[in-house]
């Protein structure tokens, strides 16, 4: 029985033929590719709902710059973390191209400046995946959905 337990313990060499999942990539690590997605946000401050934009990873180049860590608040004293609802307490936005918009303002940007950030990314090297966003789209995977989050696009960065 020693044996048996002993052999059942030890590491078993890997096979060429087996195929070995890799380790999943640094969340912190800068991505080529990061995905933009809507979610809703709840401005403590002003005491409304913004649909803010966000992303999944930080990125590289120049729209790192622009990335700040928010914390999200519970939308909802409904929407608290449980067992089977996932809860995302903070993550990554994007600043407002705005020029500050004053007292208590977050300064965050929101889905209407959209069509400004895809300027800005494509003056910046960037490309808007428009195939694997169509596809996601067309999908019936939804990302996140306790959140409300909305994909935007898949964009990459080209240095």
């Amino acid at each position: 029985m020693y044996r048996f337990i002993n052999r059942m313990s030890a590491p078993r060499p890997i096979s060429a033929n087996r195929h070995v999942p890799m380790m999943p990539p640094n969340a912190d690590a800068a991505a080529k590719t990061v995905s933009l997605f809507s979610q809703p946000y709840l401005d403590t401050y002003n005491q409304c709902y913004k649909n803010i934009v966000v992303l999944n990873r930080p990125p590289q180049g120049p729209l790192a710059d622009l990335i700040v860590r928010v914390n999200f608040p519970p939308l909802s004293e409904f929407s608290e973390p449980g067992p089977c609802i996932r809860s995302k307490q903070c993550g990554l936005a994007i600043s407002s191209f705005g020029m500050g918009c004053g007292k208590g303002c977050n300064n965050l940007m929101v889905v209407d400046e959209v069509p400004d950030l895809i300027s800005f990314l494509v003056e910046n090297g960037y490309t808007v995946d428009a195939s694997i966003t169509k596809m996601f789209n067309a999908s019936d995977i939804r990302f996140d959905t306790n959140t409300g989050n909305k994909l935007i696009c898949f964009v990459t960065y080209h240095s």
